[in-house]
């Protein structure tokens, strides 16, 4: 369970868990094959914190734009959500 616990906190799915789980048991596995495994995830880590930022910089410049004072009908950032001003 300690194995399955921290290969999730390291962000594996229990897909990738199981098939982590079962190269440890075969004799054949090498330690390359697994850190090809472990490059991927950090890809695919990678892959989700560059559109985390460019989610946080479409946000920036949203709440730039809106002063806070416009009535709801004119937000800008719900402009925005319905694609017009986009």
């Amino acid at each position: 369970m300690k194995f399955i616990r921290r290969a999730q906190e390291l962000g594996f799915s229990l897909a990738e868990i199981a098939e982590l789980l079962s190269l440890r048991v075969s004799r054949r596995t090498t330690s390359a094959e697994i850190r090809v495994r472990a490059e991927a995830k950090i890809a695919d880590i990678e892959a989700k914190l560059r559109s985390l930022e460019s989610i946080k910089k479409t946000l920036r410049k949203l709440t730039r734009v809106c002063d806070g004072c416009a009535p709801v009908a004119h937000c800008p950032i719900l402009e925005s959500l319905d694609g017009e001003n986009a």
